[in-house]
């Protein structure tokens, strides 16, 4: 997030992160341990669950063959040709030329890739895959297999020679129209609670590095744009997902603007990041709801829940620490905002300046459906979180667009969000069962793309109703 320019301000480091590579003609997913969760570092599956793991795999491949031998023809008007092999790497495994290029262990040791005119998909069986399985779950290495089958489709569409992030972001799209197929079925991989929250953090792990530019012919995309088209693929099916070359979605991966911005990261100064936040969503909320009253600055307050006596009260009473451990919270009684400082700065030091920003926009829509007297608000009805997550997708596609005062987008600050959505998902009151984190970057993706009067309160009720 670009603030005001200031000589003082001082910029924390870019995090960098293994994104999917291009290796000898071939697109290559690359993942380095050190963009795994620790627990995922294990060298390979134990033996004890090597049966589990290799039967996952199997059920992968089958129900993601019979998704395109129904889908293909329908979408393309010719007779789906099945894939002719998928090869588990590892030392001592013959893998076959690809392109006429001869390939060993060592040039897929980290990857999973299809070989385009020869028809097969190699991926790590060593490394990549038991680690996939153990830091995500195994659902994670049906999505990457449902991702490389989306290039076989290309291959057969003919789209083999399209740019490189248009080929990426659909097959995340096929991805995603698999994903909502298999939800329906009683065969193949179960869709197990928490597994499309850990498809998004799959995503994020396999992003572009923040500045990468759209335009360069290894880019695969951000991981908002990966995640957008995963999503819209989830929602809209492989029928969108095949116009992508025709209508392609919006990339709003941003190249880096200056030398100066690439070392700083484009990082606002810590101390910065709320005064800036909420001026930029006071110019917001003003241009969209006429009766809009600004919060101050004053009216933003911060608490350490580790010390009891900082904790605010709220409508006469004191809050507990549980309720405020690890939150921002709006409190309608007092029309006061506040947060655990110690949190905040977590998500600064480990995220970004926007994964903050997206954590105080969430309550600060919270003020406006009370002044809108929307229902439901006090009891953090599940409709009211996502409209609200909506209402800040519009202020978001405003900051993008350059309509507010005062600041402007930076490259990865939508990926930041990702990554605090991921954090801090889980809303009071709604059902364990119900997948909180995907549902919530849908109705944001809707308010960004579609606009802040896309986020109709009823519409979003009779959507959520059968959850």
């Amino acid at each position: 997030m670009r603030g005001i320019p200031d000589a003082s301000v001082r910029f924390r480091s870019v995090r960098t992160r293994a994104a999917f590579l291009v290796v000898v003609t071939v697109v290559v997913a690359s993942l380095s341990a050190s963009s795994l969760p620790a627990s995922a570092t294990a060298p390979r599956a134990t033996q004890s669950g090597r049966a589990a793991y290799e039967h996952s795999i199997d059920e992968a491949i089958a129900s993601v063959q019979a998704f395109w031998r129904r889908e293909f023809p329908a979408l393309y008007g010719e007779k789906y040709i099945p894939l002719g092999r998928v090869i588990a790497a590892a030392p001592g495994v013959a893998i076959p030329r690809c392109q006429g290029s001869k390939l060993s262990y060592k040039d897929t040791a980290g990857n999973a890739f299809y070989c385009f005119q020869d028809n097969f998909i190699v991926y790590d069986d060593a490394r990549l895959f038991p680690q996939l399985a153990k830091g995500f779950g195994p659902f994670a290495i049906a999505l990457v297999l449902a991702h490389e089958w989306g290039h076989a489709i290309q291959d057969r569409a003919g789209n083999a020679q399209q740019v490189t992030i248009g080929k990426e972001l659909q097959a995340d799209c096929f991805a995603g129209a698999w994903t909502s197929d298999q939800s329906g079925r009683s065969q193949g991989p179960d869709l197990e609670p928490g597994d499309l929250e850990s498809s998004l953090a799959a995503l994020l792990a396999f992003r572009d590095a923040p500045g990468t530019s759209p335009d360069d012919p290894l880019a695969h995309g951000s991981a908002f744009d990966r995640v957008n088209a995963f999503q819209e693929g989830f929602e809209a099916g492989a029928e969108r997902c095949a116009a992508y070359f025709d209508e392609p979605p919006v990339v709003v991966e941003l190249p880096f603007t200056s030398v100066q911005e690439e070392g700083s990261g484009g990082e606002v100064a810590a101390a910065d990041v709320i005064p800036l936040t909420v001026d930029l969503l006071n110019d917001f909320y003003g241009q969209v709801e006429a009766a809009y009253t600004p919060l101050t600055i004053d009216s933003v307050g911060k608490f350490d829940s580790s010390d009891r006596s900082s904790i605010p009260d709220c409508g006469g009473s004191k809050l507990a620490v549980k309720q405020v451990r690890n939150r921002v919270f709006y409190c309608i009684d007092d029309d006061y905002l506040a947060f655990d400082e110690p949190f905040l700065q977590q998500i600064y030091d480990d995220i970004g300046d926007f994964g903050v920003a997206s954590l105080i926009a969430n309550p600060f829509a919270t003020r406006v459906q009370v002044m809108q007297g929307e229902s439901g608000v006090a009891d953090n009805d599940l409709a009211i979180v996502l409209q609200a997550d909506c209402y800040s997708g519009g202020f978001t596609a405003a900051f993008f667009n350059g309509y507010l005062q005062g600041g402007s987008l930076s490259p990865g600050d939508l990926d930041e969000l990702i990554e605090a959505f991921l954090v801090y998902s889980r809303a009071r009151g709604v059902r364990a069962d119900v997948p909180i984190t995907f549902l919530r970057m849908g109705y944001f993706r809707r308010g960004f793309f579609s606009g802040y009067s896309s986020c109709d309160l009823a519409t979003i009720q009779d959507e959520v109703a059968d959850l």
